[in-house]
Order: C-alpha cells, then sequence, then structure tokens
C-alpha cells in the first residue's frame, strides 16, 4: 500500500485530538512497553521485564521471516513496528505481538533511497510510539506518522542537506512530551535537531548544529530534578538543549568526530563516549603496531618496500571482526597508506616513519568514556567531569548503566564494567561469543544481555562484581538490531526473523 495524505479535515482534527488525549493518559504505560530505541527511557533497561535467561530457537513462542532492516522491535500493546527494505522498497510494518502476524504494511514514497556502508542499511532507524501514534523514520524520506491500525496521521518530509551521513545514517526518533526530536547531523554543515508536534508533525522548533558532521547517536531525555534536558551526543562534543524551545543549556567537547552510541545516564549523570575514528578502542591503534605489519619487510631490513606489498592487500582495521566482515580490513589498499608516510620519498616505509605516522593519528582524537554531572554547572561543560575512561570503547553499541554500574562492549565480545559512581574498571573480560557487536546490551531482572553479530546473546548476571556467564543463547542467525524486553518476553530481530522467546 503507498501511502496518502488524508484529505478530511474533520476526521483529521477528531484524531488529533483523540492522540492527545491517549497520550497524555499513557505516560505510565511507556515504562511498561519498549516504545523507541533503548526502551522506556532510551536506556536499554526495562524494570518490569522479566525476560528469559536461556532460550533457542526451537522454543521460541513464535518466529517470522520479515525482509531486511536494522531497525529494532518498537512495542506498544499487542504491535510491534518495523521499518524493513527490499527489492528498492522502504516500508513501515506493525506486526501482532501475540502471534507475529503481520498486520499491515505501508510503502513509502521516496525518490531515491539513501546510500549506506555495506555494514549499514536505509532502514536503520527504530521507530517510536505511544498510545495513539507510532512515528517511523527514513533519511531517505523524513518523518511519518500512523495510527496502530496503519493510517497515515502525517508525514513531514525533511529537505536533504546537500552532503548525506558519512556511512549512511542511524539516529533514532524519541518521544518528548508532546514532540517528536530527531537528529540530523550531516556532512556540509547542513546538521540540526528537529522538532515536530507528535500530535500534527507540525515544526515546533529547530536547533542548528552547524559544526557538526556525520552522526548516528539518537538523543536521550534526560529527565533531571523537575527540569528535563535533552542530550545529543555528535561530533567532537556533547550538547544539552532545552526540550521546550531547543536552546542550548551546556556543552561538553573532547569526544572523537565519529559517535554512534547514544548516551546513558542515572540520576546525577550522563555517561557519553565512543571509539576514536577507525574503531579504535584504546590509546594505541594495536593493530597498526609496527609488529603487527612486520611482516611485509621481505627482506628485513626494517623498512617496507611499497611495491613489493600485493596490490590488493589491504591493513587490518578491526582485528576483533572475521575475515570477510566489510569493516575488518581497511577499504583502501596498503600501498596508498605507505605512499602517504614515506617521508622521504625513497619508495619504503621505515619504523621510525610508520610510527610517526600513526602517532600523529592517533594525537587527533582519544577514545572516551566522560561521566558528566548534568545537574550542575553553568554553559560550560569542563566543570561537569567527574570522571574519564579512555581504553575499551566500543564504536556502535550504546553504553547500558544498570544497578550503578556501566557496561561496555565492543567487537571481539570484550565486555567492560566501570563504577557508575567512580570510574574505577571492576572487570574486563571476553564473552564466550567472539566477532562483531552493533546491538546494543539490554537489561533486566538483575541480567545484561549482549547480542553479537553472529548471532550469539550472552546473558550475565548484573550484580556480580566479575564476568558471571549465566547463559549463550545461539540463534544461527546475524544480529544488529538492539532487542527489546517486554513482560516475560525477549523480542530479537535477526537479518531474516523476528523472534519472540518467553520465560516459561
Amino acid at each position: 500500500m503507498l501511502l496518502k495524505r488524508s484529505s478530511h479535515p474533520i476526521g483529521l482534527r477528531f484524531g488529533i485530538l483523540a492522540g492527545t488525549l491517549l497520550a497524555l493518559s499513557s505516560w505510565a504505560a511507556d515504562l511498561k512497553y519498549w516504545p523507541q530505541f533503548r526502551g522506556p527511557t532510551g536506556q536499554g533497561t526495562s524494570d518490569s521485564a522479566h525476560p528469559p535467561i536461556r532460550f533457542s530457537v526451537s522454543n521460541a513462542v513464535w518466529k517470522t521471516e520479515l525482509p531486511p532492516g536494522h531497525s529494532s522491535p518498537c512495542v506498544w500493546g499487542n504491535r510491534i513496528f518495523l521499518s524493513t527494505f527490499a527489492a528498492d522498497q522502504l516500508e513501515c510494518r506493525a506486526y501482532d505481538r501475540r502471534s507475529g502476524r503481520l498486520l499491515w504494511t505501508r510503502r513509502v514514497p521516496v525518490e531515491k533511497v539513501e546510500s549506506t556502508h555495506a555494514f549499514n542499511h536505509p532502514a536503520s532507524s527504530t521507530a517510536a510510539a505511544d498510545a495513539a501514534t507510532v512515528v517511523f523514520h527514513f533519511h531517505s524520506y523524513g518523518l511519518l506518522a500512523f495510527s496502530h491500525q496503519g493510517k497515515l496521521l502525517w508525514d513531514r518530509p525533511l529537505p536533504k542537506p546537500v552532503a548525506e551521513v558519512r556511512y549512511g545514517s542511524g539516529s533514532s526518533p524519541v518521544l518528548v512530551r508532546h514532540l517528536v526530536v530527531q537528529n540530523q547531523d550531516v556532512e556540509g554543515g547542513g546538521s540540526r535537531l528537529v522538532a515536530v508536534h507528535r500530535a500534527t508533525g507540525k515544526l515546533a522548533w529547530e536547533a542548528p548544529r552547524p559544526f557538526f558532521g556525520s552522526g548516528w547517536s539518537t538523543p536521550v531525555l534526560w529527565p533531571g530534578d523537575g527540569k528535563p534536558q535533552l542530550i545529543v551526543l555528535g561530533s567532537k562534543k556533547l550538547v544539552s538543549y532545552d526540550p521546550a524551545s531547543g536552546q542550548e543549556l551546556w556543552a561538553m567537547a573532547g569526544f572523537p568526530g565519529e559517535t554512534p552510541p547514544s548516551p546513558a545516564f542515572d540520576a546525577q549523570h550522563v555517561f557519553a563516549g565512543s571509539a576514536a575514528t577507525g574503531g579504535r578502542s584504546g590509546e594505541t591503534f594495536e593493530s597498526f603496531a609496527w609488529e603487527a605489519v612486520a611482516d611485509l619487510d621481505l627482506n628485513h631490513d626494517g623498512k617496507i618496500q611499497i611495491n613489493e606489498v600485493p596490490e590488493d592487500y589491504r591493513f587490518v582495521q578491526r582485528p576483533g571482526l572475521p575475515e570477510g566482515n566489510p569493516g575488518r580490513r581497511l577499504p583502501f589498499p596498503a600501498r596508498d597508506v605507505l605512499r602517504s608516510m614515506d617521508q622521504d620519498k625513497d619508495g619504503a616505509v621505515s619504523r621510525k616513519e610508520w610510527d610517526t605516522s600513526m602517532g600523529e593519528f592517533m594525537a587527533r582524537e582519544t577514545p572516551v568514556l566522560m561521566a558528566l554531572n548534568a545537574g550542575s554547572g553553568g554553559a560550560v561543560g569542563t566543570n561537569r567531569l567527574e570522571w574519564k575512561v579512555t581504553r575499551g570503547l566500543p564504536e556502535v553499541p550504546s553504553p547500558i548503566h544498570y544497578l550503578g554500574k556501566v557496561y561496555l562492549v565492543r567487537d571481539g565480545g570484550m565486555v567492560q564494567c566501570v563504577s557508575a559512581k567512580s570510574g574505577s574498571i571492576l572487570y574486563q573480560d571476553r564473552l564466550p561469543a567472539p566477532g562483531g557487536y552493533t546491538a546494543s546490551p539490554v537489561a533486566a531482572d538483575g541480567r545484561v544481555y549482549f547480542s553479537s553479530v553472529s548471532g550469539t546473546i550472552t546473558v550475565i548476571d548484573a550484580r556480580a562484581d566479575s564476568l558471571k556467564v549465566l547463559a549463550t543463547n545461539s540463534l544461527g542467525e546475524a544480529i544488529t538490531a538492539t532487542p527489546a524486553l517486554v513482560d516475560d518476553t525477549l523480542y530479537i530481530r535477526t537479518d531474516r526473523h523476528l523472534f519472540a522467546f518467553r520465560n516459561r
């Protein structure tokens, strides 16, 4: 079904009024369901869910085949909302939560679908829902709002900037009181934060972000002490906005240039950070140490002869990813890298030249997780910093704060557990499932769930002071979307199916 705008003004006004009343009366239900990316508060946690610890494909309550997409399940009532992209067609979909049956599909009338990295997807943005409305976002189009029965309530095409988002978009809409807020950080100076009225789609405010490059982080609403703040992590800087007006409240610099993760928070702090450009998780780029490439020095003279390196050879960029993964190796030939390092132009790269070039590259930015006091200080964020961690940072998965701890997971299955109060590292360990990680962790009932790209969900005890694995559950299908936790059920989207697993 192709979307058409509603042309009945009386019905539209009635729908808007009913939707507004339902939205106001359903605030408490927000905490029960999984209404947006990373759940009720955008933190990946649920205080009411009791999902299973052990599960497998054979004991799923149901599984439904669905087209590809990276968006996470958005759950409200008896509906699950997802976006998909197949056969050059973007779609908004609703599934029955009890059976997995497809309820409706709405095609998105795009003129041109955005181009993305092989690791990304045009349907990567997670929908946001309340009791009356579900809102989808596609960078290729803009925002669209439907009733839970699939009726188009409004749509708001968003003008395309001069330059697109590097690697493709990823930020999801969030519901903030009566507004829908969408982050649109792009290249070329067109970045902005947009807020529209949830009931009508009309523009409420727009906050220009002219100095921000491509961004994939989804904003979070820090509840504060009666004065909420909209927190947005972008390239090089984190900014706090007044959610009612879009006015900037304070900012903190010192972050990397590429920041896919969304912030986490507790009652006093915001925890925000990311790996450095290229996926560097620590102060050094271990895969680019001279020792890691010295086997290219074929005659053992302390230099790498550029013309002796195979033309199709590419350096390993992310050693935690398996061979064949599009992000494992640099996207350009090793010869091009070596030529840029050859300072004396003798056709070879010495260890000194290599170390100098790599040192300059790593000095540009540092991977970091900062704990910022969000409730005090002035417009400048420097006096808000309480602690920071500069190693073990993930490139894509967002940090999760749960039971006084901050958990980070990065490629290779490396988990780092940090004290939210002091920033001290409680433990670093490796999960039983190696390989890539793009889904953000989720937590409930004293447990944290980590989903690997290879399709294994590892469940750990969040109350333990060291890594205590409770179960490893392999689905045999790739997982890039963050799972959803509602009541006694865990909803997982793979590259081929949507699964429901129930705590029996």
